[in-house]
């Protein structure tokens, strides 16, 4: 038996026998690893009151190179969130959060940056002079940008040039998910005659995505309130994208509009 000892947050959690958990967690060094809590709840235990989602931790483990479940030895509480659990729209929109790196996360496959990226979101979805839901936008087209998914979206996903509007008004621009972002007309075309499904989405909602994916989290704090029609096409736009590209469908969402 092996033993491991690495930061982790708890992606999923279940009650296990009367007084055990199983959890999964997403760790630093690890990736995603699944260990069973042995009696976790009763009142004596050393894991009592310890595996809260949100929180992050610092575990001990065993596991066998044949088993796909380890054993929890030991935890140390790192970082206590617990103002996530006072707020429905930052306990929401963490779940969120959650539920979408443990969609992106694979077992026993190492990605400190997608464990970095959900730390820090849980850390500023938790802080109370920040808005949960622009913390979920920038989380969301971070993780693809780390899962090389983000969508293009100022130039042509496709031959790379400029990619103009396809109306007078210059309202609205073509973009297929399956191609990766937005099109030229010519690319357009030419996906539409591949059996690729093209689209329009508004150019707005375009310039709002890139400002968030180019945004430092500092920078974040101090946009203006988007408007919240925006924020809605926005919103629905990048779950879409999402859907699309992890080929599943996030329970967690749509949220509560909720940009100030």
């Amino acid at each position: 038996m092996a033993r491991y000892t690495d930061r982790g947050l708890i992606l999923r959690r279940f009650p296990y026998g009367e007084s055990s958990l199983i959890i999964h967690v997403l760790t630093e060094s690890f990736g995603r690893v699944h260990l069973v809590a042995r009696g976790a709840f009763r009142a004596k235990s050393k894991l009592c009151g310890l595996l809260d989602i949100f929180d992050t931790l610092e575990l001990t483990w065993s596991q066998s190179v044949q088993s796909t479940m380890g054993e929890l030895q030991e935890g140390q509480l790192k970082t206590r969130r617990r103002d996530l659990t006072r707020d429905l729209t930052r306990y929401q929109t963490a779940l969120a959060g959650l539920e979408l790196a443990s969609t992106a996360a694979r077992e026993g496959l190492p990605d400190r940056s997608l464990f970095e990226l959900l730390d820090a979101f849980l850390d500023y979805t938790s802080d109370s002079t920040r808005v949960p839901a622009i913390e979920l936008l920038a989380f969301d087209l971070a993780l693809l940008a780390g899962l090389g998914l983000a969508p293009v979206l100022d130039t042509c996903a496709s031959c790379g040039n400029s990619a103009a509007p396809v109306d007078e008004a210059g309202a609205r621009a073509a973009f297929s998910a399956g191609a990766g972002g937005r099109l030229c007309r010519k690319c357009a075309t030419e996906a539409r005659a591949q059996g690729v499904r093209v689209g329009t989405l508004g150019v707005e909602v375009l310039s709002a995505a890139a400002i968030l994916s180019l945004r430092s989290a500092a920078e974040r704090a101090a946009l203006p309130p988007m408007p919240e029609d925006l924020f809605r096409r926005l919103r629905d736009f990048v779950d879409r994208f999402l859907e699309y590209h992890l080929e599943t469908k996030l329970r967690s969402r749509p949220l509560p509009v909720a940009t100030s």
